[in-house]
């Protein structure tokens, strides 16, 4: 190859393309937005819900499911790379990107990523895992430099990505905006060279995000192959002259090249040996993501057994901004447009026909309805890439609630958004209330069909919802005092000087942060509420030979109606050298069951289930002492405790 070609090779052309090298028959690859579907002008897609509802579904194969589903539709399409999935760790409420990825949990987020990421590649597409590392806000996030000690970083915010690379065998990964201590992640030679690159041994193409470069010799010397779209600080000519005065390596020229013309080989080697054939939106995929939103919604508040609701009854008021038409997704790069979304107020019409339907929101109106049904939350504008948005709902809808509650004692809400909303103002006077996220095109009918009793509810929180936010982990250290949450677009963020992020929580991070102050969340992480019951019996630990150990119980439906439940188990160091949390999760299996059947539960897990980060040694340390193993239904509904000696 020419200097020119090689040159030409280090950054993208026409938004979504590498260049490749015509010449030596090295084509160009296309690669397209995002994690919740396919995000391409003039080819309708499947908009799937929100990914953060895929995480509240706890279970594998519904992950699966959903990303085989998107591979299909993008190899149909003829586009060769996913820009996703996001897995991005939930910081706070506030995030503008939080309904993109996988919640607050590093063990859920990399239990449910790895089989979406085997799923989207075994279609002959490749998977970019994103945003590479700690890119947890987006407020001015190309100017917020979050400040994360090692330990934290590889306890917390890297696992997720090692799971990618270890066990889903991702093709790509995308760097982030923001700046890692003190450095922009695209040009961290630690974070892509030492860690990337070195410890995980990550053989794939390491690219930038869009406009995520600023120092032409740190981003070359970093470890990162590809600049994308164009070539904003790789430009040709300034390459060439940097590396005429010695400033640039030529032998770390070649090995970005090599790297770069391999991985396109690779895949269409890949490509070539997948034998399935491509399908573009379709009813199954539709099916798929109607039974995400079916598993993902979270039943929090059902008061005196209020839901599910008589299909006989009378009068339903459907008021709010979200009843119709509903916001099927936040904004930005994840957006897919719904061909033909259906609403709220659509799905209960189309459900429960005979029920007379009300809009008026005028007291009158609510009063004489048999249960009045309130849709609030956010949208695609106000939460969205770029920006973030404030843990409260808009005052307006806060009102709207508190007024139906004062009308109507049957008031139920559905809150439609991409993470957690204040509640605790409000949430007393409800008689029940449903996160249903952001439901994507067909969601809103798996919403009726909770709400009618068709379907038992069986999504859990991925993430803690505090009462109010100074009692989260993060207060404090967010962003600079005084500033709004949702002010100035993240494009204008360049003109700001940088401030720090500072992780004061380190690895007391979620739930971890609540066991450790004593303050009760208004809703523990893993929680949410079926129409049925189950009990728990019969824990057995024993250590394997391997280091970890074996996890057996038995869960058993004691209610009525056939239900899932998800079993969460825990591991807690009772005596360590370094500060860990009281528990951590490890494991988790979604159990179906009918009325009556028990079904017994065996949950493994490694050695690293044990182990902290011993920044000492750069290596993960398991101290040989007694461990507690807890199972249950949410961080703080633990039903069976056992004591296990490593």
């Amino acid at each position: 190859m020419t200097v020119d070609e090689k040159l030409d090779l280090l950054t993208g052309t026409d938004s979504m393309w590498t260049k490749g090298v015509p010449r030596l028959g090295v084509r160009r690859v296309r690669m397209a937005d995002a994690t919740m579907g396919l995000r391409e002008d003039n080819v309708p897609a499947t908009a799937f819900p929100a990914f953060l509802c895929l995480a509240a579904t706890w279970n594998r194969e519904v992950a699966a499911a959903y990303g085989r589903a998107v591979g299909e539709e993008f190899r149909a399409a003829g586009i060769d790379v996913l820009l996703g999935p996001g897995v991005n760790l939930y910081r706070t409420h506030h995030g503008g990107r939080n309904f993109e990825y996988l919640g607050e949990d590093p063990c859920l987020a990399a239990e449910l990523v790895v089989p979406y990421i085997q799923a989207v590649q075994e279609q002959g597409v490749a998977a970019t895992v994103k945003h590479f590392a700690a890119n947890n806000s987006d407020w001015h996030r190309s100017v917020s430099n979050s400040v994360i000690d090692e330990r934290t970083l590889r306890e917390r915010y890297f696992p997720v990505f090692e799971a990618a690379i270890w066990r889903a065998g991702v093709r790509c990964v995308m760097t982030s905006y923001n700046l890692l201590n003190g450095e922009y992640t695209a040009e961290n030679r630690w974070l892509l060279t030492d860690v990337l690159l070195g410890d995980w041994q990550f053989t794939g193409l390491v690219m930038s995000d869009w406009a995520g470069t600023w120092d032409t010799e740190k981003a070359f010397q970093s470890g990162l192959h590809l600049e994308m779209p164009g070539g904003k600080v790789w430009a040709a000519e300034r390459l060439r002259t940097l590396l005429a005065a010695g400033k640039l390596a030529a032998d770390e020229l070649d090995r970005k090249v090599s790297r770069l013309v391999e991985w396109t080989l690779e895949l269409d080697a890949h490509q070539a040996a997948v034998a399935s054939t491509p399908h573009g939106r379709c009813p199954a995929h539709a099916e798929v993501a109607l039974q995400t939103a079916r598993e993902g919604s979270v039943l929090l508040r059902n008061r005196d057994g209020l839901l599910p609701l008589a299909p006989t009854m009378k009068t339903l008021a459907v008021v709010g901004p979200a009843a119709c038409p509903t916001p099927t997704s936040g904004g930005g790069a994840a957006r897919v447009a719904a061909v033909d979304p259906v609403s709220i107020l659509g799905a209960i019409n189309r459900l429960a026909p005979a029920v007379r339907l009300t809009r008026g929101e005028r007291d009158d109106d609510l009063k004489t309805a048999d249960a009045v049904i309130v849709c609030v939350g956010y949208d695609a504008e106000r939460e969205r890439e770029g920006c973030d948005r404030p843990f409260e709902l808009p005052w307006p809808q806060v009102q709207l609630i508190r007024r139906c509650t004062a009308a109507n004692p049957n008031t139920i809400v559905v809150v439609v958004a991409g993470g957690g909303v204040e509640m605790a103002s409000w949430i007393d006077g409800t008689a029940a209330v449903l996160h249903a996220w952001y439901p994507g095109e067909n969601g809103c009918q798996a919403v009726a069909e909770i709400l009618f009793g068709e379907v038992n509810p069986s999504g859990r929180l991925p993430f803690t919802l505090e009462r109010a936010w100074p009692d989260a982990a993060a207060f404090g250290h967010y962003i600079p005092e005084g500033e709004a949450h949702y002010a100035d677009p993240d494009y204008v963020s360049q003109y700001r000087p940088a401030f720090d992020v500072a992780y004061a929580e380190g690895v007391f991070g979620g739930y971890a942060h609540f066991d450790r102050s004593g303050t009760a969340p208004l809703f523990p992480f893993g929680f949410g509420l079926s129409y049925t019951t189950f009990a728990y019996a019969g824990l057995a630990v024993r250590a394997t030979a391997e280091g970890g150990a074996e996890v057996r119980f038995r869960v058993r439906n004691t209610g009525g109606c056939a239900g899932a439940e998800v079993a969460q188990v825990y591991v807690g160091d009772l005596v360590a050298t370094v500060p860990r949390p009281v528990k951590e999760l490890k494991g988790f299996v979604k159990l179906f069951l009918q009325p009556g059947e028990e079904r017994e539960a065996v949950v493994t897990l490694e050695r690293r289930a044990f182990a902290f980060y011993d920044v000492a040694t750069h290596a993960w340390c398991v101290e040989p002492g007694e461990f507690r193993i807890s199972v249950g239904a949410s961080a703080r509904d633990l039903r069976l405790n056992a004591s296990l000696t490593l």
